[in-house]
C-alpha cells in the first residue's frame, strides 16, 4: 500500500497487519524448513485470521469518522450531506427543516449520528460483514454500497462479498469455538492478509471518488497495493 501522505486510517491499518506478521515470523522460527505439514502452529494461523479481521473491522471504522471529519470541514452547509442521511439525523431534531435553524449545531448532529451508528453495531460490527460496511457507509455519510467498488482482475464484486463474509464466519468460528470445522494454514493466512489489504485499497479510493464529488476534494491520495488500486 502507498506511504504518501496516507491519512491515519490507513497508517493504522498496515501498524495493525505488521502485528500480523509477527505471528508469520514466529510460525518461521519453531517450524521446520521446506513443504510438509506443520505441527502445533494452527493455533498461530488461526490467531492471525481473528487479527486480520480485527484490522479490517478498526479499518472501516477509522475510515468512516474520518470521512465524516473530512465532510464536515470541507462543508459550507449540510447541504452536501445525501437527503437520507439528512432525514435520517433530522428526525431526531424535529424533523429535516430544523437544520436551517441550527447554524452549526448540524456538525455536532452528524457527529453524534455517527457514535450512534457506531454504538448501536457494536455487536453487529464486530462481525464486519459486507452488509453491516455498506450500513454504516451509508447511515452516516451518505455513500451507498461502498461494496459495488469492491472487485479487481479476477475477483469479481459478489465473489469479493462472499470472500469477506466467509472469512468473518471463519473468525467467529475460532473465537467462539476455538476449534473450526476448516483447516487453517499458512496459506489461508496469506491470502487473508493481502485481501484485506486490497478491499482497504478499493475502499479507500472509492471514499477519495466520493469526497471529491461531496465536498470538492479528498484529503488523501489514491492508495495501491500489487496493482490493485
Amino acid at each position: 500500500m502507498a506511504r504518501k501522505a496516507r491519512g491515519k486510517h490507513v497508517d493504522v491499518l498496515i501498524n495493525n497487519v505488521h502485528e500480523v506478521d509477527r505471528l508469520s515470523q514466529i510460525h518461521g522460527q519453531i517450524t521446520h524448513k521446506g513443504p510438509g505439514y506443520k505441527h502445533d502452529v494452527q493455533i498461530l494461523h488461526k490467531s492471525a485470521i481473528i487479527l486480520l479481521v480485527a484490522c479490517w473491522e478498526a479499518y472501516v471504522e477509522d475510515l468512516a469518522v474520518a470521512s465524516l471529519e473530512h465532510m464536515i470541514s470541507a462543508a459550507k452547509d449540510h447541504t452536501v450531506f445525501s437527503k437520507y442521511v439528512l432525514e435520517r439525523v433530522g428526525s431526531n431534531h424535529s424533523g429535516v427543516n430544523a437544520w436551517k435553524l441550527a447554524g452549526t449545531g448540524w456538525k455536532k448532529a452528524l457527529r453524534d449520528n455517527m457514535k450512534g451508528v457506531l454504538a448501536r453495531t457494536t455487536g453487529v460490527f464486530n462481525t464486519p460483514r459486507t452488509a453491516q460496511v455498506d450500513d454504516l457507509f451509508h447511515k452516516t455519510i451518505g455513500l451507498p454500497s461502498l461494496s459495488s467498488s469492491w472487485y479487481w482482475p479476477g475477483r469479481s464484486i459478489q465473489q469479493t462479498k462472499q470472500v469477506l463474509d466467509d472469512l468473518v464466519t471463519l473468525r467467529g468460528s475460532i473465537a467462539h469455538r476455538v476449534t473450526s470445522t476448516k483447516h487453517v494454514t499458512l496459506e489461508h493466512v496469506k491470502n487473508a492478509r493481502s485481501f484485506v489489504y486490497r478491499l482497504s485499497v478499493k475502499s479507500h479510493n472509492r471514499l477519495c471518488e466520493y469526497l471529491e464529488i461531496q465536498v470538492g476534494n479528498s484529503p488523501w491520495p489514491r492508495a495501491f497495493f500489487q496493482g490493485t488500486k
